[in-house]
């Protein structure tokens, strides 16, 4: 079953939260909404996208095609970083990290 978060964790009125993932205090989150146009500078930008955790605050503004293309790079990056660990190597090009 898929749990669709109804309320927004900032208390915004302007987005409708369509999936969350948080902290189990609440004080970190990774949300994506459907908001009403009032903030979003580009007028087809209909989905909020709200990190926050101890170090970032963020909220940005996205439409399906960004949201499409942030989706297939986080998962080209943990594919990559997977393919690399059954290799039995380092997935950075950062040497000693």
């Amino acid at each position: 079953m898929i749990s669709i978060p109804r309320s927004c964790p900032r208390g915004r009125t302007d987005c409708i939260a369509l999936a969350r993932i948080e902290s189990d205090d609440g004080n970190t989150f990774f949300c994506c909404g459907e908001n009403d146009g009032t903030e979003r500078l580009v007028k087809q930008d209909n989905f909020t996208v709200c990190f926050k955790g101890p170090h970032r605050d963020d909220i940005n503004f996205y439409d399906k095609r960004d949201l499409a293309h942030q989706a297939a790079v986080l998962t080209q990056t943990l594919a990559a970083v997977e393919r690399a660990a059954g290799e039995d190597r380092d997935w950075s090009p950062w040497p000693g990290r």
